[in-house]
């Protein structure tokens, strides 16, 4: 059998148990379909559905044998995949869930590269989900790029693959001739106000340790950013305080960071759904992300 038209034929007819809805489903006419079935029956020499007037039934031989006809589409499908990839042709859609520090990393840098490696691959990237890891273990998005402390704490966890990216310290930041300068994480802590990406600190466990310093008059963090950039920005125009990866903090001419040692890291990784293999796209994301990130 040449044609593997006629196995996504049988495939849809046994799920949908009606010669009308598989070609509505696959964009044919139920003609196409009910011809190919019959084609592929004669070819296998094996009746696949008992027909009647209102249902169509799978036969023993067809269910022995969906799950090999399953895979045979699934096998040609990742070779055209891996075709265009080749080529540098079209790769469909990807969509990435994003947390907030990390789109403000390096998600903009990413998809610059990726535009080059494979011009034709349409992302979606939705930044700042209530639950990242939910939305990849529910389908939501293809990929997920996230902290490694927050998705240890995830209930998803178990079921998603994790592949570190990047590590880096966290520093506190703030402006050029802070008047509380550095002089001490609790100072700062109980003089002056903070600002955090909401997300990562809702997400985020070790920032109670800074909460505890705080006295019970004064409230941490006082703002609550949607983006690590946005904090950034408020501090260089206030008094205000806030976290960033130190490359974040080196990058501004106009902040200055601290030398304190708050033993917290901000540790990246790449998440994909662990029974599935990762798609060719994704491939692609993850390496468009190395080499962004060795450079």
């Amino acid at each position: 059998m040449n044609d593997l038209s006629l196995l996504e034929y049988f495939v849809a007819v046994y799920h949908r148990g009606s010669f009308r809805t598989a070609a509505d489903s696959l964009g044919v006419s139920q003609s196409a379909v009910t011809k190919g079935i019959r084609r592929l029956e004669d070819e296998l020499g094996l009746r696949l559905f008992n027909r009647t007037t209102r249902v169509v039934q799978p036969t023993e031989n067809a269910r022995q044998l969906l799950k090999s006809a399953r895979a045979s589409l699934a096998a040609m499908e990742e070779f055209m995949e891996h075709t265009r990839l080749l080529t540098g042709g079209g790769q469909g859609e990807l969509r990435v869930g994003v947390t907030a520090i990390a789109a403000d990393l390096f998600i903009a840098d990413c998809l610059a590269q990726l535009s080059k490696t494979h011009p034709d691959l349409e992302v979606e990237v939705v930044v700042g989900s209530a639950d990242v890891y939910q939305d990849l273990a529910t389908g939501r998005c293809d990929v997920a790029i996230g902290d490694e402390a927050n998705f240890q704490a995830s209930p998803h966890a178990p079921a998603l693959r994790m592949v570190p990216l990047k590590s880096e310290p966290l520093v506190v930041v703030f402006r050029k001739k802070h008047p509380g300068g550095k002089t001490s994480i609790t100072e700062l802590l109980r003089n002056f106000p903070w600002a955090v990406p909401s997300r990562y600190f809702n997400e985020n466990r070790p920032f109670s340790s800074l909460a505890s310093q705080v006295s019970q008059s004064a409230r941490f963090p006082r703002y609550r950013l949607s983006s690590l950039s946005s904090c950034l920005q408020l501090a260089s125009a206030s008094d205000v305080v806030t976290l960033a990866p130190l490359s974040k903090a080196r990058a501004r001419d106009d902040l200055d960071w601290s030398d304190f040692d708050l033993e917290m890291d901000v540790k990246l990784a790449i998440f994909t759904v662990a029974n599935n293999p990762p798609t060719l796209a994704a491939t692609a994301l993850n390496n468009a992300l190395r080499s962004l990130l060795a450079a």
